[in-house]
């Protein structure tokens, strides 16, 4: 059974203070040693200096040679909870397993002898808020903070990574965009419009002979989203406007559209769980109007999570899905990871187990190999962990003047994406 780091006890008064960056006043404020309390983790040091390498971000502060210490800012909120139990709360759950993998990683990195230093923190715990995380030594010393979950904390500590020149890396929240330039932040989730270059570069690739529509209902939001996906050289995508509101969209013919013997292509660019209804409308109607004809649908990774799509429709629509995640159970190195996990917590991975496991290995990899600059370099564009990738990117301000290379980042993203397809009742890697 995975024990969650706890919180910390409140700090009692003693002569032995250590001092530490109070973020509220900006000051350094004395600490009762005790205070400081995390689950940790540690590995023996390496004295071999890491490789040195051109690098993209030039920190001020002296390079670490040998180790590196990571801090992760984990909501657990679970200080009583009974652990990977049947009737465990699913958000809870989801953090237990990411954990848990993470544990797994930490065991192999000890194995392999690798100079990292992990140390835990319960992110979500009451007695313990974010500043008072910040102020820990632990966190200010890392050069690596993983988390936390909640848009206006990691605002907050990403603002903090900048003043400080730690990397702070987001892997759950979905990409969203600072206020300001900051080339200490890493989102490990793709956004939208990375989903949509990725997307149309693989009908380019693969496709370009076929007519391409991208879908959209009347409205300024979604034409607006259309537009990320018809901007590719080489692709030439069309809007296609649906003002049927029916919920059988009676009065759209698709049919017409599809006059194309090469085939016909429609994108649909949507997310929600809310959507979901008018994206099982379309495919019905589509599906229904196709005949012998041949129509590929493209959609993005949330439809993994959608509940209602019929399985017949994704099969003769040949699905595709753009998505940054995939297990490939057949694989030996998914077998091993089960096995062990299994025999270590004694129940079955999920998706977090795996992801959390990969994040942790490729920290550990790059960090003793190259340092903190390793991050956002050095990328081998054939490796993959058991479930993810990483492809580390800057994501410039759409300014125009000065190339990007002379640009500061808004943040750097991770962009490795694969293609899915729907055959024969299961979705296969296709790119």
């Amino acid at each position: 059974m995975v024990k969650p780091p706890q919180a910390s006890e409140p700090p009692v008064t003693t002569q032995d203070d250590v001092k530490q960056y109070d973020p509220d006043s900006d000051s350094v404020i004395l600490v009762p040693r005790e205070a400081i309390k995390t689950d940790t983790i540690e590995w023996t040091e390496d004295k071999t200096p890491p490789i040195v390498t051109d690098a993209v971000i030039q920190p001020d502060k002296p390079v670490k040679h040998g180790a590196a210490e990571i801090a992760l800012l984990i909501p657990f909120n679970a200080l009583n909870a009974e652990l990977f139990s049947e009737h465990q709360d699913p958000k809870l759950n989801r953090f237990i397993q990411y954990y848990a993998g993470v544990r797994m990683a930490m065991d192999k990195i000890d194995s392999i002898g690798l100079p990292i230093k992990v140390r835990s923190f319960d992110a979500d715990a009451a007695a313990v808020t974010l500043p008072k995380l910040i102020a820990k030594e632990e966190v200010q010393n890392a050069d690596v903070i993983i988390g936390p979950y909640e848009k206006k904390d990691l605002e907050t500590l990403a603002s903090f990574g900048l003043k400080n020149e730690i990397m702070v890396v987001s892997p759950w929240l979905p990409a969203f965009t600072m206020d300001s330039t900051n080339p200490f932040l890493i989102q490990l989730y793709p956004a939208l419009s990375t989903h949509a270059q990725f997307i149309t570069d693989y009908i380019r690739d693969r496709m370009r002979d076929k007519k391409v529509f991208v879908v959209t209902r009347d409205n300024p939001v979604e034409r607006n989203r259309a537009q990320m996906f018809t901007r590719t050289e080489g692709v030439e995508a069309e809007e296609l406007v649906i003002k049927d509101s029916s919920p059988e969209m009676l009065n759209t013919n698709l049919h017409d559209l599809m006059s194309d013997e090469k085939g016909t292509i429609f994108i649909l660019p949507y997310f929600l769980k809310s959507e979901e209804t008018f994206v099982n409308a379309f495919m019905r109607k589509l599906h229904a109007d196709k005949d012998t004809r041949e129509a590929i649908v493209f959609g993005l990774p949330q439809w993994v999570g959608y509940t209602n799509l019929n399985a017949n429709y994704m099969e003769s629509l040949s699905l595709h899905l753009s998505i940054s995640s995939f297990i490939d159970v057949a694989s030996p190195d998914y077998q091993s990871f089960k096995t062990g996990f299994y025999r270590k917590f004694h129940t079955i991975p999920d998706l977090n187990a795996f992801l959390g496991y990969d994040l942790m290995m490729w920290l550990a990899k790059s960090l003793s190999d190259y340092g903190q600059e390793g991050l956002i370099g050095h990328m081998d564009p054939q490796s993959y962990g058991l479930a993810s990738g990483f492809d580390i990117k800057p994501v410039y301000k759409n300014t125009t003047g000065a190339p990007k290379e002379m640009n500061v980042p808004l943040y750097y993203e991770n962009q490795r994406i694969r293609i899915l397809q729907y055959k024969e009742q299961d979705f296969i890697l296709v790119r």
